[in-house]
Order: C-alpha cells, then structure tokens, then sequence
C-alpha cells in the first residue's frame, strides 16, 4: 500500500483496471475469511481510478493479438486486456510481472 500510497501522492491519482478488480474479487471470495478481505478490497477501491475497457481498448488489445513477437511468447488474454487499457488511456503500468508486460509494443512499464 505504501507504493500506491506515494504514487497517489506524485500524480494525484492510481488506477486500476476492472481485470485487476477481477482478480481482486476473485481473490477475496476464495479466501479463508472471505468477509475480512472483501472489506479490504472495498477500501482499496475506493481510492482507485478504474479506467473503462471501452471500443478504444478493445481494439487496442486486437492489435496486440496481431503483434508476432506476443503470437510466438503469448502473455494470455487477460494480461493483453490489462495492457489494452493503459495503452489507450495513456497510463503506465505498475506491475510485479515485468516479464509478460515489459514485451508490450509501446507500455510504460514500471516494475514495484
């Protein structure tokens, strides 16, 4: 949270895409205490931006399955549809998986 917490600080705002809050979601119900982490993500949301996944991404993230580099090491769809949406909103990513998001054409990628 610290991390957020100073990028909040620098730009004013952090966002998150509705993948992530998937996997957030997801995370959450699966757990032991399924209530205390749900709680949790809520006030992690409330602090967030959470960009659309409008037809500007969507088409963003077509062109990405047509990239031959990503076609020959694939980095799955759902991490294409997180890249398609800080592309087309002009947004860095901050991620621990450099690996896959550092191959995308044009990504601002910032490893935390």
């Amino acid at each position: 949270m610290d991390a957020l917490e100073a990028e909040a600080e620098k730009r004013g705002t952090v966002s998150t895409t509705p993948i992530n809050l998937c996997e957030l979601y997801a995370g959450a119900y699966g757990a032991r205490e399924p209530g205390r982490k749900l709680s949790k993500v809520g006030e992690l949301v409330a602090r967030l931006g959470v960009p659309e996944f409008g037809a500007g991404a969507a088409r963003r993230y077509g062109e990405l399955t047509s990239d031959e580099a990503l076609r020959r090491e694939p980095i799955g769809d759902f991490d294409m549809i997180i890249a398609s949406i800080a592309l087309e909103h002009r947004e860095k990513l901050a991620t621990r998986n450099f690996r896959h998001f550092g191959r995308v054409p044009e990504l601002v990628v910032e490893e935390w």
